[in-house]
């Protein structure tokens, strides 16, 4: 695998976590009658024979849109072709590299990443990349770290037959936004390819290609059963794009901790500013520790059973300025915040807002905040240099943000204030990325196209509360939950980290399989199973404490149910939890909420 930079390493900690960053570095034939799929047996050996750059090639020539197999500098394996053979219940399959035009104008090109499985289910799936992208480090499904895309558990996509693509979107790198930059001058090319154009136009040449390439295999013409795509963190980004701007190309839509670059880029940087300035603001891991324990003493039985978790941190009763304890003028260490260290905390937990008190972005949920880490604005100050103000030498990220007590609007804490100039510009140049607009929400509503968020409520990256008010306002627009729920189904992961890496609860769901049950059974999941699983591929790096107590399950709810206790039992037995209809808990605000910006 091609060595990255160590800033591009910085960028894919910072929204993944370190967890997943370096590990990242690290037959059957389907006949479609009546639209139902039925196996028919084919031999592995014919798909190692074809699985070359000469044969993909031949597939390729017959797409209509401009597709070259070759060798990629940021692809897993060096050649254009591999072919893998079967292993266990993982049957054989081949990948295949190389680039598609995104822009016939210019001739734009963006990479790709194909695998076939000899056992093909005659079903298409489409996976989203991660922060900037510019690599397939979460998108290759023969990869362990596929999991932070897909859930599940690793190889479970090539097991259960699906035909994979994915895309770097238009660029190689993963850094924040230098490669948007062109001898010197802004390449708005890239920049489309990465918001939104790549993931649209391989959502059409990569389902033309599966079909290519099957037909060939089997001698027979082959059509795709059903489509879905799937990602998480800037992948949950590319599925709400998707979901926003063409939902009409999938059946089924998985949208994992969404990054919405409207509000995140606004945040990281302004949370960055706050850290930075004063040399006493900075926050260390043991006043995080210290905070968390703070906030689960007034928060953790707010749920009906003090077990440590924090079912709905928007509930709790949390102030930083009146609960943390405060050191004493002169005095600094691990067991007091200073008065910036403070105001830090507060610019986490309390939402952005513009110079009105609106607010642009929720701030991060109470609980858990320990595990808050990596430097995000690596991906959003350039994100504001470039791709905003188009590298313009008189602009400034510092003069774009202040701080304030009260003001204007719902938000009375220490909060960061963008300036109207900055969020009006920010919207204009990204909002063609940012699926979260309700606006354009119009196509999904009236489509048959199916979408599932899951957030992490301990999202240490992006806040869990975006795609909490996002789904909220669905609510209010279209009718209410059991309106909506007939379209897009939310669910909130409690005590897990960004994209279930990390956490103190289950973090581990089958996403794919309630998607398919939903799509082709029309089945809606109510409630997702969860247990425990080790996401963690970093050698040496600190295991997720929910490893400890490896037995550990428990339903996830459908929002805005919350899972309730029996009152007897363990609590870290899923026979003991419920999920009830009607149940509207998770609605519940406290002050923690509403300093967060969450509304009713």
């Amino acid at each position: 695998m091609e060595k990255i930079s160590n800033r591009s390493r910085v960028a894919i900690m910072a929204i993944l976590g370190t967890g997943t960053a370096l590990a990242c570095a690290a037959g059957l034939l389907l006949s479609v009658r009546a639209g139902e799929v039925r196996a028919a047996e084919t031999a592995a050996p014919d798909l190692a024979a074809v699985c070359t750059q000469q044969d993909m090639q031949a597939v390729a020539a017959s797409l209509p849109t401009g597709v070259t197999v070759q060798p990629i500098k940021n692809g897993p394996f060096r050649t254009a072709t591999r072919y893998v053979g079967p292993s266990g219940a993982r049957p054989a399959f081949c990948q295949v590299t190389g680039s598609f035009v995104t822009n016939p104008a210019s001739g734009k090109t963006a990479n790709f990443l194909a695998t076939f499985p000899a056992a093909w289910n005659g079903k298409y799936m489409q996976l989203g990349c991660s922060g900037h992208c510019g690599q397939f480090y979460v998108s290759d499904p023969a990869t362990p770290s596929i999991v932070v895309t897909a859930q599940g558990k690793p190889g479970q996509l090539i097991e259960k037959g699906y035909a994979t693509f994915a895309t770097d979107e238009g660029h190689t790198g993963m850094d924040g936004a230098s490669w948007a930059v062109k001898d010197g001058k802004i390449d708005q090319d890239a920049i489309d390819d990465f918001l939104f154009r790549a993931d649209r136009v391989l959502a059409d040449m990569g389902k033309a290609f599966t079909s290519a390439f099957y037909a060939k295999l089997s001698g027979a013409p082959q059509a795709i059963a059903r489509s879905y795509f799937n990602g998480c963190s800037g992948g949950g980004r590319d599925a709400m794009v998707v979901a926003s701007y063409f939902p009409d190309k999938f059946d089924g839509i998985i949208a994992g901790s969404p990054y919405n670059p409207l509000g995140m880029t606004l945040q990281a940087s302004g949370t960055g500013l706050a850290a930075n300035r004063a040399s006493d603001a900075r926050l260390t891991p043991a006043l995080l520790a210290l905070m968390d324990r703070v906030v689960k003493k007034e928060c953790d039985a707010r749920d009906g059973v003090r077990d440590g978790l924090i079912q709905n941190p928007a509930a709790c009763d949390f102030r930083p300025e009146r609960d943390l304890p405060i050191c004493a003028p002169g005095k600094a260490g691990g067991e007091c915040f200073t008065r910036h260290q403070m105001e830090t905390v507060s610019t986490l937990v309390h939402a952005v807002t513009d110079q009105s008190g609106h607010v642009l972005e929720a701030g991060y949920a109470v609980s858990e905040l320990g595990a808050l880490g990596g430097d995000l604005a690596m991906l959003s100050d350039p994100t504001l240099q470039i791709m905003v103000h188009r590298t313009d030498p008189h602009y400034s990220v510092a003069s774009s943000f202040s701080f304030r007590y009260g003001g204007p609007g719902p938000v009375t804490g220490f909060h960061i204030v963008a300036s109207d100039a900055e969020a009006a510009a920010v919207r204009a140049a990204l909002s063609p990325g940012a699926g979260h607009i309700l606006a354009n929400s119009g196509p999904l509503m009236a489509g048959h196209t199916r979408l599932m968020i899951w957030h992490n409520f301990s999202d240490e990256k992006l806040t869990p509360f975006n795609s909490v008010m996002w789904y909220k306002a669905m609510a209010r627009k279209y009718g209410g939950y059991r309106a909506l729920q007939q379209h897009a189904r939310l669910f909130m992961l409690p005590g897990t980290g960004h994209c279930s890496i990390t956490g103190i609860a289950p973090n581990s769901f089958d996403a794919v399989s309630a998607m398919e049950k939903w799509v082709e059974k029309g089945e809606a999941p109510e409630a997702l199973p969860a247990s425990v699983a080790d996401h963690q591929f970093t050698p040496g790096a600190p295991k997720a404490p929910a490893l400890s107590t490896p037995d550990y399950t428990m339903p996830l709810c459908k929002f805005p149910e919350m899972a309730r206790y029996s009152g007897h039992g363990s609590t870290r037995d899923a026979r003991n939890w419920r999920c009830e209809a009607g149940d509207t808990r998770l609605l519940q605000i406290g002050v923690a909420g509403r300093e967060a910006g969450v509304t009713p």
